[in-house]
């Protein structure tokens, strides 16, 4: 199994399969991943999702529980990203996120950079340069 969490050395940069925590956070670019981000002490806590693992495997329900494990508990759940792609791609596995996750909001988008800010307790979505 090579869908491996790790943590992120640089919150304003956190990578497929990585995750972050800070004020604000920022993904690398999405070309067809999505992230979940919620607030954890005050800050954003974020995971990259990526629709394959480094072995060409899909993303299964049990990657959905671990990247929601890393949140741990975090307020106010959101997905951004390609949610387009996902509910094409891997439409029981991102069934799976949306009913376990409970996101308070979905922000589907297309190719970019995003991440989210504290903004009074909700993430505030970011779009990147």
């Amino acid at each position: 199994m090579a869908y491996i969490f790790t943590e992120a050395n640089d919150p304003t940069q956190i990578a497929e399969r990585q995750w972050g925590q800070a004020d604000p956070i920022m993904f690398t670019t999405f070309t067809s991943c999505i992230g979940i981000m919620g607030i954890k002490d005050d800050q954003v806590i974020g995971v990259h999702l990526t629709l394959m693992g480094t072995e060409d495997e899909l993303v299964t329900n049990a990657n959905i529980d671990q990247a929601i494990a890393l949140l741990d508990g975090a307020a106010n759940p959101v997905i951004i990203g390609q949610v387009e792609i996902w509910e094409d791609s891997v439409p029981t596995v991102y069934q799976h996120l949306v009913s376990t996750l409970h996101p308070v909001a979905i922000y589907p988008r297309d190719d970019g950079t995003y991440g989210g800010r504290n903004n009074q307790g909700n993430v505030q979505p970011l779009t990147g340069p």
